[in-house]
């Protein structure tokens, strides 16, 4: 017992030297800063609030008034095809969505209804639930401004077809 002891105190003793020789600088190693190059801006250790502000280039198109944008592919969640000033933050006390694309107030609105699967809750064995899913509730985690912009980067994705998935 008192080997096995002694054995043990050896080896978390050569452990806490090597450990605290690991701290001891090389002097092989560069000093240089390095540029990092590309379409960001900003530093990738700040947040998103600095990254560059996207604007319309003509006014911000308004709910009702504007041509909806064919999705990208079969089943993309489509853009939302007007401002959403005023209507964000969306929290779990408000989401001015929910005024409009309920089922019940979107046709007589003549806007996009939410579909029914936005009322199946996943977190609980896929039940069909009276209000929208708690999954479903933050529209703009898969739903996005629509807007022509000029992008930074050429998008050369190609859809599949309806046909391609049957």
């Amino acid at each position: 017992m008192k080997r096995l002891l002694l054995i043990s105190a050896a080896s978390a003793l050569v452990l806490l030297t090597g450990c605290n020789n690991a701290g001891v600088s090389n002097n092989n190693v560069s000093n240089k800063t390095v540029k990092v190059t590309g379409i960001r801006k900003a530093s990738l250790n700040s947040d998103s609030q600095n990254l560059a502000v996207v604007k319309y280039t003509s006014t911000a198109p308004v709910p009702g008034k504007v041509k909806l944008f064919k999705t990208s592919y079969v089943t993309a969640p489509p853009m939302i095809p007007h401002s959403i000033v005023g209507m964000t933050p969306i929290t779990v006390k408000s989401n001015m969505c929910l005024s409009c694309h309920l089922p019940q107030n979107a046709k007589a609105l003549g806007v996009t209804p939410m579909p029914k699967d936005h009322f199946v809750d996943n977190f609980d064995g896929n039940k069909h639930v009276r209000k929208v899913a708690g999954s479903r509730y933050f529209c703009t985690t898969c739903h996005d401004r629509q807007a022509n912009l000029n992008p930074v980067v050429e998008n050369k994705f190609e859809a599949m077809r309806k046909s391609a998935l049957k």
